[in-house]
């Protein structure tokens, strides 16, 4: 397996309408995802995030530059079906994913195809609902459940092809905050387990989570850091019209009192403990 399993070159890419080059969406735009990480990427409405997303898998190929998986280019149409068995896509809208009027007959849909051996293929599906915590719904019609169940009923359904990594643009845009969290707990728990995971999101919470996080501005990536690095630059994101967690805001304006606080503690847990330190000190 190559030392990166997702990597773009110069990625450039313009969508074409009547044989015309329309405007540029992704601006040699250079990305390197190793085997196991889970990354957020952010930015704006219109920024390339879901351009990017598509051009991970190879449903959309680069005008300029390059897209490997694990090595493989993804311009290469002979093996553009092993490059959709590592890397498999959610969308933000699961009906747009779900194929089968039954939970476990949707999840198993892709494996049959795959021609994978009808023994696998049970096992797959027994281990993609039980990573999704949808087990108990495998005979349920899948047009009776809830947002946050078919989306996880979509991911159990890209698991059961056995990717190397999932990619999601977007999966909880459509979802309450209950319906996030099982979301990405979900995910966590996968990306402890070994996959790679690139979260496409807006929600600064979701991607404080992440190992490493990609900002991205009119088809460019304007920051590729670790969380704590990426919301310490309050003002910088606030300038391109993104928020920051509440508890980065916090801090950041704490230390804008010239109050001398930690940069990195970002769950509201770690900000607690910072803050109950300061008046600890304070009080001595």
């Amino acid at each position: 397996m190559a030392e990166n399993l997702l990597e773009c070159r110069d990625l450039v890419f313009r969508y074409s309408r009547e044989g015309q080059q329309g405007e540029t969406v992704l601006k040699d735009l250079s990305l390197s995802v190793p085997s196991g990480q889970f990354l957020a990427v952010l930015g704006h409405n219109g920024c390339g995030k879901s351009t990017l997303a598509k051009h991970l898998n190879g449903i959309l190929l680069p005008t300029e530059g390059t897209v490997l998986v694990e090595g493989i280019d993804t311009r290469d149409d002979e093996r553009i079906f092993d490059i959709r068995q590592k890397v498999g896509m959610v969308f933000q809208n699961p009906d747009n994913q779900i194929v089968a009027t039954i939970v476990e007959e949707d999840v198993a849909f892709a494996p049959e195809n795959l021609g994978v051996p009808p023994e696998e293929i049970r096992q797959r599906v027994n281990w993609a609902l039980e990573q999704t915590g949808m087990a108990s719904r495998r005979e349920s019609a899948t047009y009776q459940l809830s947002g946050g169940q078919k989306q996880r009923v979509a991911i159990a359904g890209v698991l059961a092809m056995g990717p190397d990594c999932i990619v999601l643009d977007e999966p909880t845009a459509m979802l309450d905050p209950h319906g996030r969290r099982r979301i990405l707990a979900t995910l966590r728990e996968l990306n402890r387990a070994g996959m790679t995971v690139v979260l496409i999101t807006h929600y600064m919470d979701e991607a404080a989570q992440a190992d490493q996080v990609v900002v991205m501005n009119d088809g460019e990536i304007l920051m590729d850091d670790g969380p704590a690095a990426v919301f310490a630059r309050v003002e910088e994101l606030q300038a391109i019209g993104l928020d920051v967690p509440q508890t980065a805001e916090l801090l950041h304006q704490l230390r804008r009192e010239g109050i001398d606080c930690p940069e990195d503690a970002l769950s509201v847990e770690d900000c607690v403990e910072a803050l109950c330190g300061l008046l600890g000190e304070v009080d001595r």
